[in-house]
């Protein structure tokens, strides 16, 4: 696989002897320090053929990797509960030493080229640079909310009378929390699937995964399951401060694991505060007897995503009302988009190409972000960001678009 645009650089699959160049590349560009264990769980959820590198042959007896991309395979709960192949785009990185030589862009649409020949119909990321998710016609697809409370001053507005959340360890939590996790991620849209490979490497819980926090700490219910660390704690401390918890992962299944997995965590009173992000809507702040005691400390973009293939991905969800509305779709790449009509009924959809007039006018970025709920149409029609065509349509796309739940992803690969 060689791209001639410039025949110093060659663009090629990588093969089980890059791994570690390839990891190496990519803690470089982002300032990480490179340790075995680090690298030697990573070799074990990756595969060689969903992997590009960009190499300098200028001296073809001595080429040298100056740039990577990697994606994962992994599915994704759309809303409604359907689960979507989906691919993670990650590690696009160049060397300082090659920047500006279009190598970025070369190794990214090389690598869209072939998801594309693949099939997959969404394309997902967290970008470090979210405009340039824009330009490639991905859009925003969740957002999370971080809280900080001080559990010494916080009480629950109605406590429940059995709390079935309890502690256990690390090997419990090996084999507890994976089918959990599954059937939380089932019932959430914006989530990610977690297979093996990924559990392993978390729950190993290696010095270098910690930031300077304590070993992960795990609180299971029949119906959820939460982990955090602490940081800042002294063992030798007698007096304030003692530290501050950091949930890493909150994943109630019901509401009965809610509201019992959160008066857990409030009978945490020696610690000083609790950090935890939430779904934008999470009731959270509700279950509380004062919503005073609670601060929101951040409110962020995490998942963006790229629809590949708008038929499939917009048949896929359901829909909150009965609609028979045309969208032109417009992809910055000019591969996904073209007019599209899309006829919902009882909840269930059906999107197929389409030669008439429009109703809407519409980016890929966009229809990404209203498809999962991030945002509303008419949000977006206010930034200028969708134009509508026919008068009502406009209406019509956010009735039939509603969701349930904000969409959320807690999973980072």
């Amino acid at each position: 696989m060689v791209n001639t645009t410039d025949d110093n650089i060659r663009i090629r699959y990588a093969t089980d002897d890059d791994l570690e160049t390839v990891y190496k590349n990519q803690a470089r560009v982002y300032g990480v320090t490179v340790e075995r264990g680090d690298v030697e769980a990573w070799k074990r959820r990756v595969r060689t053929d969903d992997i590009l590198v960009a190499e300098d042959i200028s001296s073809p007896q001595h080429p040298f990797v100056v740039g990577t991309s990697l994606y994962y395979r992994l599915q994704l709960t759309v809303p409604g509960g359907a689960r979507l192949d989906a691919s993670w785009l990650a590690m696009i990185a160049v060397s300082a030493t090659h920047q500006g030589r279009g190598i970025w862009r070369r190794i990214s649409f090389q690598g869209f080229g072939i998801l594309q020949e693949r099939g997959y119909p969404i394309l997902c990321g967290v970008p470090t640079q979210p405009a340039v998710y824009d330009i490639l016609g991905g859009g925003v697809a969740s957002y999370a909310r971080t809280y900080t409370i001080e559990p010494r001053f916080t009480e629950m507005r109605a406590k429940p009378s059995l709390n079935r959340a309890r502690e256990i360890d690390a090997t419990q939590a090996e084999r507890e929390l994976p089918p959990i996790y599954d059937r939380w991620c089932a019932k959430t849209p914006g989530a990610l699937s977690r297979d093996r490979a990924w559990w392993a490497d978390y729950l190993e819980d290696r010095v270098t995964q910690r930031d300077n926090g304590s070993e992960l700490n795990f609180i299971v219910h029949p119906e959820g399951f939460l982990t955090y660390r602490v940081t800042g704690a002294s063992p030798h401390a007698y007096r304030r401060p003692f530290g501050n918890v950091l949930v890493q992962d909150f994943c109630p299944v019901t509401e009965e694991a809610h509201t019992e997995l959160l008066a857990t965590l409030v009978g945490m009173r020696m610690f000083d505060n609790i950090v935890i992000e939430v779904p934008v809507d999470d009731p959270f702040p509700l279950k509380l007897k004062d919503q005073l005691a609670v601060r929101t400390t951040g409110l962020q973009d995490f998942l963006w995503m790229r629809i590949m293939n708008v038929p499939k991905a917009l048949s896929a969800r359901t829909y909150s009302a009965d609609v028979e509305i045309v969208l032109e779709v417009a992809d910055p790449l000019s591969v996904a988009g073209g007019r599209f009509l899309l006829q919902t009924r009882n909840g269930v959809g059906e999107c197929t190409p389409y030669d008439g007039p429009a109703d809407i006018k519409i980016g890929l970025g966009e229809l990404g972000t209203i498809y999962m709920g991030a945002h509303r149409a008419s949000e977006l029609h206010r930034a200028n960001r969708i134009t509508e065509l026919n008068s009502g349509a406009l209406r019509n796309l956010d009735a039939a678009f509603a969701t349930e739940s904000a969409p959320y992803c807690g999973t980072l690969f």
